[in-house]
């Protein structure tokens, strides 16, 4: 009977996801996921998002409550032991490979403790239905648990703007947040990523757990 609950639970979450407006698909490791302890792991993913939100709404992600709309969930791996993130979210920029781009490297200059570019694993969804399959497949063993609902932003507003004094702003924030020397890094890890999925044949659900 718990099984079957969870199944469909598990069901109306892939459907409630399919039904949002998301266009990125990513996984955050740790340098260590055996060691990091949930408790250190979400202080250092909540800071990480309200730093994205900073850099992409400045004050007005406190002041108006601009934050990107996300979904984030828990993994443990296949020993229950290798704790990790998986998220996906609705881009705040047209570019949205320059997006995937920041986001990773944001994530790994953020703390000693979490994972370098080559580990982590941020590009555009090509397969929404296999990405919210993907992001949910622990929900069997772990429940309700793997929804993140304290790092999550489901929300209806708008969150974009064509103002161009807003943009210009949003332009320098980023500069910020990533050198130019990081993101060329952070994009030499999409492209060889890129590249492994298509080798592989497998364009979105490449095993990176």
């Amino acid at each position: 009977m718990a099984y079957e609950q969870r199944r469909q639970e598990r069901q109306a979450l892939v459907q409630h996801l399919q039904e949002q407006d998301w266009d990125v698909f990513g996984t955050l490791k740790f340098v260590n996921g055996r060691t990091i302890g949930r408790k250190t792991a979400n202080k250092l993913l909540r800071s990480y998002w309200n730093k994205i939100d900073r850099v992409f709404f400045g004050k007005a992600a406190e002041r108006q409550d601009m934050r990107m709309p996300r979904w984030c969930f828990a993994h443990e791996g296949a020993d229950s032991e290798n704790f990790h993130v998986h998220f996906v979210l609705k881009a705040a920029t047209p570019d949205t490979e320059q997006m995937c781009c920041l986001l990773n490297a944001v994530w790994a200059q953020h703390h000693a403790q979490t994972a370098p570019l080559a580990k982590n694993w941020i590009m555009s969804a090509q397969d929404r239905a296999a990405v919210a399959s993907y992001v949910t497949h622990e929900y069997w063993r772990m429940g309700s648990d793997t929804l993140l609902d304290e790092l999550c932003w489901d929300t209806g507003h708008d969150n974009h703007t064509t103002d161009d004094n807003y943009s210009q702003q949003q332009a320098q924030r980023i500069k910020r947040a990533a050198s130019p020397l990081w993101l060329r890094h952070s994009q030499q890890a999409l492209d060889d990523q890129k590249a492994a999925c298509e080798a592989s044949g497998d364009l979105q659900m490449m095993e990176r757990g």
